[in-house]
């Protein structure tokens, strides 16, 4: 076995596209690798300081969508160019913007999932960011990305995850087995 040392290395690490609005309600976007799920309806993410983090100061709704092969190029970029220094960040995606139904923030119609998000917690904020603890308010979904039962098909999603060590996005495969029920054959 071979020692690396401490690395921010855990993976997968999803790729997540934070939207906000600005004081003029121009829709904005961050790319986030740093997030996961924190309880039942809430999710935790580690938030540098970005134009997104002053959104958030202003108000603590935000949308959060899940990055496809399809928004690859798209969301690597908003993770690249700031909205304070490129306005006009958001228009060079191409991407659809509608505005939530249930807070204040823009969906982007682009990705087949979108969590509506209020913050409910701050932790460690600094001037470099804080951590957000956030409750889901809801999530809304492409109907072309919906399983015959109606729920949400992962695998038709083409999701990625950030690969932190190559610095790379990978394509999330094929479902392998069943949650809560294969591990049972070793009982």
């Amino acid at each position: 076995m071979k020692n690396f040392g401490p690395k921010s290395w855990m993976l997968p690490q999803p790729v997540l596209i934070i939207g906000t609005y600005d004081n003029d309600k121009n829709a904005n976007a961050m790319n986030a690798a740093w997030g996961g799920q924190w309880d039942a309806n809430e999710i935790v993410i580690s938030m540098g300081a970005h134009a997104t983090t002053d959104n958030l100061n202003r108000c603590p709704d935000f949308t959060v969508a899940f990055a496809t092969v399809d928004t690859m190029i798209a969301s690597d970029f908003v993770g690249i160019v700031s909205a304070k220094q490129d306005s006009q960040k958001i228009d060079r995606t191409g991407w659809t913007i509608i505005p939530s139904e249930n807070i204040d923030a823009p969906i982007f119609k682009d990705f087949p999932m979108t969590l509506e998000c209020r913050i409910k917690q701050k932790i460690d904020e600094s001037d470099e960011g804080y951590y957000i603890i956030a409750e889901i308010i809801n999530i809304v979904a492409d109907e072309r990305f919906l399983s015959e039962n109606g729920l949400p098909d992962i695998e038709k999603m083409r999701l990625i995850t950030y690969d932190p060590i190559h610095k790379g996005y990978i394509e999330l495969g094929k479902r392998i087995g069943n949650a809560f029920c294969d591990g049972k054959r070793l009982k």
